[in-house]
Parts: C-alpha cells; structure tokens; sequence
C-alpha cells in the first residue's frame, strides 16, 4: 500500500515512477536538471542505485543499458498518451482473436486447403478471424499515423514479422516437428526468407543508427570534441539497440511455436500456444517503443536512412551538398567569438584598440589605428588564450 501511494504521488506531482530495476530515489538527480533542456531530465543524469557489481563480466555495458531503459522508461511514462495505449490493446486483440480459436486447437481438416479450407470455418471462428484482420489492420494504421516519420518502417517491420512466419510455414511444411529431425534440403525456401529478413532488419538499425550520427553532428557540431561526445553519449542507442535485438528474438520464437502448435494435426499443443502468446504479446508494445523512440530522439522534421542511402537521393535529385555555417566560438567554454574568416580565408578580428573596430586579419597591423592583431586571441569569457584558428569551426558537408 505504501509504494502504490508513493507512485501515485510521483504521478500527482508530476514525476515518472522509476522502474523496478532503477532503485528506489534514482530519479532524484534528473529532478535537479527539469527544465535546463526540452527534456525534463537528461540521460546523462540517470542513476541506478543497485548498479551491475564491478565483478560480473560486461558490468559496464550492462549499468549503461539498465541506464538507457530508466530514461527510456520514464520518458515513456510521461509522454504516451491514450492513443499509444489503445494501439497496444487493438495489438494485443488482434495476435489473442487470431491464436485462439477452435480451428487451431484441434488442427482442422487438413484435407481442406484455399478457398474449400475458408468456407469451410464455422461462422464464429469466421467472424473472429474478421475481427482479428481488422484489429490489426487498424493497429497498423495506428502505427503509421502516430509515428509519421517511422511510417515506412513501421509497414516494414510489420512485413518482417510477418516474414518470419512464412518462414517457419516452409519449415514445417515437411517437418512438423522443426527443428527436430531436419534435414539441409527441405530448409531452403524457409532459410532464403529468415536471411532476407535479418537482411531488412539489419539495415532498418543502420538506418537508425546513422540517422542518428548524422543529427549529432548536424545540430550538436561543436568545436571541442569533448562536447561532441557528450552529445553522442546523450544520443546513445544501445538499450534501444538491445530492446530491437530482444523483438526479433521474441517474434521468430513467437512464429516458431505458432506454426508449431498448429503443425501436428488433430495434436494437443497447447503449451506452444502459450509460448505463441507469451513471446508475441510482449512484441506489439516493445513494437510501438523501437518506432517511437528513434522519432523522438530525431524529431518529427528529418527522414531516417542510411548515409548511402541519403547521398543517392541527393545525387538522384540534382541537390548539391550543403556547407552548415557556424560561427566562431571559444574551443573552451563555447562563447561566441568576433573572429570571423575573410573571404581570402585568412581570420580577422576587430581591432583590439580603444574606440576601433576595424577588422584586422591575424598577424597584421590594423590599417586605421597600426595596432597589432596577436595570433592567439583571448577570451572574454573565460579567459583562454588560444591560437585564432582554434576558435573557427570544422564545416562538415553532407
């Protein structure tokens, strides 16, 4: 009773309730930084008060996953709404009506197959397979609507999973009890469309993966490469990457006890049902978060591909690369800095002389007031003295 009225005042007051595996008070530190960004807390500030023991094996990686899924975790808690929610339930609606039925648990007539297989359904069982098209036909629109800039990927991981299903229907095709007593020859048609799959999936994360590389050095390009890592450490995908890892995994063995549980005609398999369920119901949230993170990550205004992908659609459309302007700052603190490059390419600075501002290239005399322009320039801010090259940007193309 006392912690279910503790996550109600956290709720109450604004606050996600931390998960299980985060501890109790972790979310303290990311409550001091709310409102210093867009976020109301920073990945950075994320903390797990039980952390992975030095002592276990790839303890570091696995305290910056759990990491990654408190943010994940809490972010979600706050930023889903009841759409999101009602297109879990349609999900979960649309794999329940479509798995449990009469039809499946006693094998049906295996003599029936196409049209002759489909009359030949009760009407219930006929409606409840309708029911089950709609349901995810309207989850599929869901997906599309909620997450525009995912929305091909969203069909597309629909396809995949469906994918994985037509492979394990070759498989069992002659060997009901794949992969048990399989044989090399009859696996071809099953293994050509698991590979193509993997395939996809493999590029749909590299796409994810650069998209993001891409933004970090678009909108957090900074002189300091100290910075840039921040940024890219802030933008990390590795829980995400785990979770999409976890999917594929849950459905090919969703798939797998599907097709196994309806393999062996007029069998009771009801434990593969079970497995069906308990690894595909999992897959329709964990769905919704790998199309929605990236899109939240990314924002609503960029289009997620790889970089080979972007340089064709740029050589297709006739567009030329674009140079991002910066303006000079100090490689220390990141002030911005007068200095700015002559169109020869030589830096100029205003005139360090009282009552002149005249721009003097670096190394020269100023041509109004003959004061001298050092090489090193200082900033005002915070006081570093550093070459007048290191104060001037890296433009990156792209």
């Amino acid at each position: 009773m006392a912690e279910g009225a503790e996550v109600e005042a956290d709720v109450i007051a604004g606050r996600s309730p931390s998960p299980f595996w985060a501890g109790e008070g972790a979310e303290t530190s990311a409550e001091r930084t709310a409102g210093k960004s867009s976020l109301p807390f920073r990945l950075a500030d994320m903390n797990l008060n039980r952390p992975v023991p030095p002592n276990v094996p790839l303890s570091d990686g696995l305290n910056t996953v759990l990491k990654e899924w408190t943010f994940h975790y809490r972010l979600l808690r706050l930023e889903w709404k009841r759409t999101h929610y009602a297109t879990i339930a349609f999900g979960f609606a649309a794999l329940i009506l479509g798995s449990v039925s009469v039809e499946l648990w006693n094998g049906g007539d295996a003599k029936l197959t196409g049209l002759d297989g489909i009359t030949a359904i009760n009407g219930f069982q006929f409606f409840q397979m309708l029911i089950s098209m709609i349901c995810w036909g309207w989850f599929a629109y869901q997906a599309w609507m909620l997450f525009p800039v995912m929305r091909v990927h969203a069909l597309s991981l629909l396809v995949m999973w469906n994918g994985m299903v037509g492979a394990q229907i070759f498989f069992h095709r002659t060997n009901p009890s794949f992969p048990v007593g399989f044989k090399l020859s009859e696996m071809m048609e099953g293994t050509l469309i698991t590979l193509t799959v993997l395939f996809f999936l493999f590029f749909f994360w590299k796409a994810v993966v650069e998209t993001r590389d891409l933004h970090v050095e678009i909108n957090h390009l900074h002189q300091d490469v100290r910075v840039m890592e921040e940024a890219l450490a802030e933008h990390s995908l590795k829980g995400w990457s785990t979770l999409f890892g976890v999917w594929i995994l849950l459905i090919v063995v969703s798939s797998w006890a599907g097709l196994h549980h309806v393999s062996s005609y007029g069998e009771s398999n009801l434990g593969f049902l079970a497995v069906h369920l308990l690894t595909g119901l999992p897959s329709i949230p964990l769905l919704l978060f790998i199309l929605w993170y990236p899109q939240r990550m990314l924002g609503t205004q960029t289009s997620v591909q790889t970089r080979a992908a972007l340089d064709a659609s740029l050589e297709m459309s006739g567009q030329e690369l674009t140079i991002r302007q910066v303006g000079a700052s100090c490689p220390e603190c990141g002030a911005d800095s007068p200095l700015r490059m002559s169109d020869a390419g030589e830096p100029m600075h205003p005139c360090l002389a009282a009552g002149c501002s005249t721009m003097v290239t670096v190394g020269t005399n100023c041509t109004a007031c003959n004061e001298p322009m050092p090489t090193r320039i200082a900033c005002p801010v915070c006081g570093v003295n550093a070459p007048a090259l290191d104060y001037m940007p890296d433009q990156e193309a792209w």
